[in-house]
């Protein structure tokens, strides 16, 4: 089928038309500027923004059109095969609120980010192809989001991983960014196995991979005896099926696998502290808006599809990343590593929100945390684009610009950096007024909630999965208190003049940067998505997202419904946990205070890792360790084993072998050329010779006869004599 007859069906409405003009638009940045990029003015920066600034204004019209109003699905059947028992493959178009939330984000933040990039990547080799990359990663991401189906989503999301690999690995001629993108491509390939057996499962049992007829038919479904019962028809044949729960779990958590590896779950999360190796603002699409988010959202569009027990192992995953990211973080220098943990930490806190039932909750933290997110990131390329600057002024080369015992004293010199950084870092520590508390303070009530309705029958071990959440409240404050107070207080560690920093003595970098981060950082406010920036319940984004939208039955309906009644009548709790957690990140605050207030300038120059648990939290509890030794040595001895046996025993095998079997041919055809050859030709001359003697005998002449028959009786006589 061409293009053109597939693409037809998909643009009935000006709904779903303008939604393939806003996917299909990046496509088109990407291949003029890859191609052409170095021909065009400004080597097609402006290309790359005007383009992202369309699709954020469409996108925000489909948010208008959409939000509450009405839902557009469009499809058409993509290709089919000649079975009874397959039904036909379809493409389609699913704008939803959901949807559309989810391009205002993606289109809003990668538009700041190519906006911030024209003045953090000014001058670099590969800027045309820095943009280009960028609209190939801001399509895949967009792909993600509008496709109806799950193969076609998984096509998207290979896309993404590809993208992500170009990007992290941009600056290829850095050996720590080609091992960097390598890692994070085929780690991500690990969970994106499990994430291929689910969606084939899913297909094998109800024989599409359509989302909305998937969640159509699993509605249509009831649970009796133990197993899930559903009948529907295929190419007018009617079909029941019976599941088991061990089924179904299994195919579960086989979708939760990509998110595991996409958005860096507990045990895949290795790669993205990796990933910083990418420019700066590269790191803050992928933390705030885009292929870490998918993962996010991968387990929002499948939420109907996962049975209790699969939401029991999601929670305990999300709690144990959350953890582990936070504890990570504590003992960071790296600018960017302390972030990049701090993100493992807050999409562990996600994760957790959608399998204590949190689902509006979780999406309401995915929409906040990309916005402060993105903040901090493109905050941080300022402060490392301020130390290059410093330190090519200094000429000096030996100085790591992103290590923060190298600055200190920012405050004064970059004012702006400092208040947006710091607004930003309030709501990732969840202080009150900003859009963080209300965010986490939803997860952590539903999260509660969810512990009640678990231990319901007295056993209080789900109660962990809360704690655990509000012992993460506590690490970042810390963690990020500590970060602050590196870099913005105290005096300035590096050893030349901190006003070497500043872009101009009246800027203190170039506004084509700072326009972005303060943007970013006023949206880090409550206000912009509750009227009562204290409390969540009037929140806009919770009220739009929430599982009453799916108006369909869900695998795990009965408890979901349970952990909502438990949660509605959770008045108290509510106010408890929300105070609770406003002091708890006061607590951090004021630990990380005491700590690093009475350290002089010195100290925290020379401030090293001390003791057991502060080497685990930086080495990252030696994970990267654990899997060099136990997979990935293992597999590079294997390889080099396999490899030695076929150079030393194969190859040498069939050389050695071609070559003794060079001289048996020759030993062959010598043989065949003087004996074969040779016996034949000495048959035919023999009979030659013996037919001319015989002719010679018979000539026709008397006396010849006379002189033969002579002969024959002489030697007659000679035999009776001698004999």
């Amino acid at each position: 089928m061409e293009l053109t007859e597939l693409l037809k069906p998909l643009v009935g409405t000006p709904q779903t038309t303008t939604a393939l003009v806003v996917l299909l638009l990046p496509l088109l940045a990407f291949f003029v500027l890859f191609f052409a990029g170095k021909r065009l003015p400004r080597r097609g920066d402006w290309l790359a923004i005007g383009i992202s600034a369309i699709t954020f204004a469409l996108s925000v019209y489909l948010f208008i059109q959409t939000w509450n109003t009405a839902t557009y699905h469009t499809r058409t059947i993509w290709f089919t095969l000649p079975s009874t028992i397959v039904s036909d493959f379809t493409a389609g178009i699913l704008l939803d609120n959901l949807t559309v939330l989810m391009l205002v984000i993606v289109t809003f933040i990668s538009t700041l980010v190519q906006l911030f990039s024209v003045g953090y990547m000014h001058g670099d080799a590969g800027y045309h192809r820095y943009f280009a990359y960028l609209g190939l990663f801001t399509f895949s991401m967009l792909g993600i989001v509008l496709v109806d189906n799950l193969l076609l989503l998984f096509i998207f999301w290979e896309l993404v991983g590809f993208s992500s690999y170009l990007l992290i690995g941009f600056w290829f001629e850095r050996p720590t960014a080609v091992a960097a993108n390598k890692k994070a491509f085929l780690v991500n390939r690990v969970g994106d196995i499990g994430l291929l057996l689910g969606l084939f499962a899913f297909y094998t049992y109800f024989r599409t991979f359509d989302l909305e007829a998937l969640r159509t038919q699993i509605g249509s479904g009831d649970w009796l005896n133990g197993n899930f019962i559903v009948s529907y028809s295929l190419n007018g044949q009617l079909w029941q099926l019976e599941l088991s729960t061990i089924l179904l779990t299994l195919a579960g958590l086989g979708l939760f696998m990509g998110c595991v590896g996409k958005s860096a779950q507990f045990p895949l999360q290795i790669w993205l502290p990796d990933a910083m190796q990418g420019p700066t603002p590269v790191s803050s699409l992928i933390h705030a808006a885009t292929m870490v988010a998918a993962g996010v959202y991968l387990l929002a569009r499948c939420y109907a599809f996962f049975t209790p027990d699969a939401l029991t192992v999601i929670a305990i995953v999300g709690a144990i990343t959350a953890l582990l990211g936070a504890l990570a973080a504590l003992n960071q220098f790296d600018i960017k590593a302390v972030l990049a943990f701090s993100t493992i930490s807050q999409l562990g806190y996600m994760v957790m929100g959608m399998g204590t039932g949190a689902y509006d909750a979780s999406l309401f933290h995915l929409t906040t945390h990309a916005f402060f997110k993105a903040a901090l990131f493109l905050n941080a390329g300022i402060i490392i684009h301020a130390m290059h600057r410093g330190l090519h002024h200094a000429h000096l080369d030996n100085i790591d610009p992103q290590d923060i015992r190298n600055m200190g004293g920012l405050r004064k010199t970059m004012p702006l950096t400092f208040y947006s950084y710091l607004l930003a870092t309030a709501a990732l520590a969840g202080i009150p007024l900003t859009s963080g508390f209300l965010s986490k303070d939803a997860i952590l009530s539903v999260s509660w909630a969810w512990a009640q309705t678990m231990s319901a029958n007295g056993n209080l071990i789900y109660f962990i999965v809360p704690v655990i959440g509000f012992i993460v409240v506590v690490l970042t404050a810390y963690y990020m208190t500590r970060h602050m107070w590196f870099m913005f207080f105290g005096n300035f560690r590096a050893p030349f003049g901190v006003a070497q920093i500043r872009f101009s003595p009246k800027l203190e970098t170039e506004r084509v940067m700072l326009v972005p981060v303060i943007l970013l950082a006023v949206l880090s406010l409550g206000i912009f998505f509750s009227l009562n920036p204290l409390s969540f319940s009037g929140n806009w984004v919770v009220h739009g997202i929430g599982l009453e939208n799916l108006r369909l039955n869900i695998l795990a309906q009965e408890l979901v419904q349970a952990i909502a009644i438990q949660d509605d009548a959770n008045h108290l709790v509510h106010i408890i946990i929300g105070v609770a957690s406003a002091l708890l990140a006061i607590v951090g605050i004021a630990i990380a205070l005491i700590k690093y207030n009475r350290k002089t300038s010195e100290q925290l120059v020379s401030e090293q890792p001390d003791g057991t648990f502060a080497r685990l939290s930086y080495n990252h509890f030696y994970l990267d360790t654990f899997f060099n030794t136990t997979f990935v040595k293992p597999a590079l001895w294997t390889a080099t084993t396999l490899y030695r046996v076929d150079k030393r025993i194969i190859d040498y095998t069939l050389n050695y072998g071609s070559k003794w079997l060079v001289v048996l041919s020759k030993m062959v055809s010598w043989f065949d050329r003087l004996v074969v050859d040779g016996s034949v030709w000495l048959v035919g001359a023999l009979s030659k010779v013996f037919g001319m003697l015989g002719r010679n005998l018979q000539n026709g002449k008397v006396q010849s006869y006379y002189a033969y028959s002579l002969f024959g009786f002489i030697l007659v006589i000679l035999y009776i004599v001698l004999f």
